[in-house]
């Protein structure tokens, strides 16, 4: 088997639990694949700043940010695919007559929470969203947007789900990863999008890919891989959908099965 390039989402994936991962572990992976011309990708719904705080010491690590919207490296974003202004507009609105959710509007420089979120919420933004503004209203925003991430009652997500695809239309895909987590992003941008693009600037193969996930924000990135894998405590359409598994997130199942296929 031929890997010229790894993908891995992050939360329940790549990062255990209490989001870390076995430093001392990934350090040998990585020393190996840059010995061996191999790209390393985190691919994954979260802020592009977040993902450089996680990977500071690892310089070569390359993004796929905001579900696919955004492809970048540590020092240069190479491509953004940002909603259309009237369509924001649009789903802002509905947005905002959907009871018993908050949501955060994730532009290319910020992050945006209204002020009237609760604090437990802005600061759970904060995590995953280094770069977050309080705003009193959404027309204070300035920014190209490329994703709107919504939280909803948890056990309900299924419900919150077909209720706003209902009201945006097919404009916008939804997704999720579970957990009262839900993302809004444009139709046809996802995961496997940034990986497409990332192939054909370095010339790489989706056969020659690897991808681990675990929720139904990777299911196009590890269907476009030559070798996808799921997490063992990934959702059962991504368990039924990959191809390989490995174990757990707390066991570092991204890290064992990379050990296994580069045998190191």
């Amino acid at each position: 088997m031929t890997i010229k390039l790894v993908a891995t989402d992050m939360d329940a994936t790549f990062l255990d639990d209490t989001k870390h991962f076995d430093n001392e572990r990934f350090k040998r992976i990585s020393q190996y694949m840059d010995d061996n011309n191999i790209y390393f990708v985190s691919a994954s719904g979260n802020q592009y700043y977040q993902l450089k705080i996680f990977f500071k010491d690892y310089p070569k690590t390359l993004f796929v940010a905001e579900n696919g919207a955004l492809v970048a490296s540590h020092t240069e974003i190479f491509q953004a695919w940002h909603f259309p202004t009237d369509l924001v507009t649009r789903i802002l609105n509905i947005l905002d007559q959907t009871p018993n959710i908050q949501y955060v509007v994730c532009g290319q420089k910020s992050a945006y929470v209204l002020e009237s979120a609760p604090k437990e919420f802005f600061d759970m933004t904060c995590f995953y969203f280094p770069k977050t503004q309080k705003i009193a209203n959404t027309a204070e925003i300035n920014d190209n947007i490329l994703k709107f991430s919504v939280n909803c009652p948890a056990a309900e997500t299924q419900k919150y789900m077909q209720l706003l695809q209902a009201g945006i239309g097919n404009e916008v895909s939804i997704v999720s990863s579970g957990h009262g987590d839900i993302d809004i992003i444009q139709t046809g941008i996802n995961k496997a999008t940034g990986l497409n693009y990332l192939g054909k600037k370095h010339h790489i193969k989706p056969e020659e890919m690897c991808a681990f996930g675990d929720g139904g924000n990777d299911l196009e990135m590890l269907s476009f891989v030559g070798h996808g894998v799921a997490m063992k405590n990934a959702s059962p359409i991504v368990l039924e959908t990959a191809p390989y598994a490995t174990v757990d997130n707390n066991e570092q199942g991204v890290l064992q099965h990379l050990e296994e296929i580069f045998e190191i």
